[in-house]
């Protein structure tokens, strides 16, 4: 079972340590895509960070770190660990840990995404949601779509802006989420909004990530 005692701090980066591999879907910068996945990294880099080839670069740490690459999905973001929240909620037999951080220098508004033509810069929100229950496909899916309609719904209320639209912000232009499942436990063939695990990532994701905005707002304001 994956609970807050599944998640290593190890300073510069976290990783979430699983007892065998989850079934996993992700956007992740390593291993993005469907597969089995044991351990889940993220890892913070240098705002200057601008590797020749950030892939390649990743999977050198991955290895120097000691975790497998073919059983690791890793995410990068320029916000210091000590920012991370991790959260676990439950609902009966099914219950789910997240872990977020929330970078917002490169907030996006996708409607209006066109009109930018600018480079990306360092700022990004990483979601982990790792599901104690058994997923199918479709229902991991539907999860990752309300994962990524709580995060809008938390850019929409606390008023993060495109600075180069000013309009509400979307995401960023490099937000990475990861969903995984157990594939023990009860089971789920859908992960919509109104299933048991689709509001149980409403719900979490919705209070998590707005604690992680609300410390990033706080932290930009006290070093501005």
């Amino acid at each position: 079972m994956i609970t807050l005692n599944s998640i290593k701090y190890y300073g510069e980066y976290i990783a979430i340590e699983a007892e065998k591999p989850l079934r996993t879907i992700s956007t992740a910068i390593h291993n993005a895509g469907y597969g089995y996945y044991q351990y889940f990294i993220n890892r913070t880099v240098d705002p200057t960070y601008n590797p020749s080839d950030a892939h390649e670069e990743m999977k050198q740490f991955l290895q120097s770190k000691g975790f497998p690459l073919d059983k690791t999905v890793a995410m990068m973001t320029a916000v210091d660990m000590k920012f991370a929240f991790s959260r676990f909620y439950h609902d009966g037999d099914t219950s789910i840990l997240l872990l977020v951080t929330a970078g917002l220098n490169n907030a996006v508004d996708v409607t209006n995404a066109y009109n930018d033509s600018s480079d990306p810069s360092i700022g990004t929100i990483n979601i982990f949601i790792l599901i104690n229950g058994r997923l199918t496909d479709e229902a991991l899916i539907q999860a990752m779509c309300c994962a990524v309609e709580a995060k809008t719904k938390v850019l929409s209320e606390k008023q993060i802006l495109d600075k180069t639209t000013g309009t509400i912000a979307t995401g960023t232009s490099t937000d990475s989420i990861c969903i995984a499942s157990t594939q023990n436990g009860e089971f789920h063939q859908y992960g919509g909004s109104i299933t048991k695990v689709g509001s149980l990532i409403g719900k979490g994701l919705y209070e998590t990530l707005s604690e992680a905005v609300d410390e990033y707002i706080a932290f930009k304001k006290g070093t501005s």
